[in-house]
């Protein structure tokens, strides 16, 4: 697992599960924001397996679990596990997700190991879908991929529930009317993944899944369109904005 969730302190919220009220008023207005303001293709929604199972997607921007919310079912709802935050009312997606709920919050410092683990499980155990960004952060180039943490594969193989692999393309950049992909591979059986050398080739596997969904060529530098600034980061703390300008120089 995780090496940052410490086994001695504090247990994460509780998520809510339930398809309840709150999480589709804020459903609906998501769908309606993507929709306004992004082309989105979606290829291989035919590929979701039954509820419980695991999404595993990379991670471009915090448009991605927008993009997620807005074209995944409804029910069974989304949980999303993270992002491991000290200060979770850092960036307005951050608050925007622990308002409405569907968010196990991680804190590097209190999170127990335990509790997680118990919190992940009570997802599974209610037939939900639980989505992990193996990435732990954002990365800013389309075709690659960073190292992946352990805790997707581990918490998917425990609970013997499918990873469905998950690639976004374009969300690094956004603007308004700017066109984004978001490509659902081949569910993938974590069962046989009942030890260190299972879990590392299960690693592996889903890693190459989505590898192979991502663009071959990086979007030229110069790509813009309207309000690219402020769409691009408006779902952002200052920090991880900071961090891709020094990352991209842009």
């Amino acid at each position: 697992m995780d090496a940052a969730l410490n086994p001695r302190r504090d247990p994460p919220r509780q998520p809510g599960v339930a398809d309840s009220k709150r999480y589709r008023v804020m459903r609906t207005l998501d769908r309606f924001l993507v929709h306004a303001l992004l082309r989105v293709r979606v290829i291989g929604p035919e590929r979701w397996p039954d509820a419980p199972y695991c999404l595993v997607p990379n991670h471009h921007s915090a448009w991605d679990p927008l993009l997620l919310l807005a074209i995944c079912p409804a029910v069974p709802r989304i949980t999303f596990f993270g992002p491991r935050e000290r200060d979770f009312s850092r960036g307005l997606s951050n608050r925007v997700m622990g308002f409405f709920g569907g968010v196990i919050p991680i804190h590097p410092d209190k999170t127990s190991l335990l509790s997680a683990v118990r919190a992940v499980r009570r997802v599974f155990e209610a037939k939900g879908v639980l989505a992990i960004f193996p990435e732990g952060r954002n990365g800013f180039a389309e075709t690659q991929l960073q190292p992946f943490e352990e805790g997707a594969v581990a918490f998917a193989a425990s609970a013997g529930v499918p990873i469905l692999p998950v690639a976004f393309s374009g969300t690094t950049f956004v603007w308004i009317g700017k066109r984004v992909t978001v490509h659902f591979g081949a569910p993938i059986d974590t069962r046989s993944a009942t030890d260190e050398a299972g879990r590392d080739r299960l690693t592996a596997e889903v890693r190459a899944a989505i590898q192979a969904m991502l663009p071959t060529t990086e979007p030229p530098p110069d790509e813009d369109g309207p309000l690219r600034g402020f769409m691009t980061d408006v779902f952002h703390s200052k920090e991880e904005t900071a961090r891709r300008v020094a990352a991209l120089g842009r």
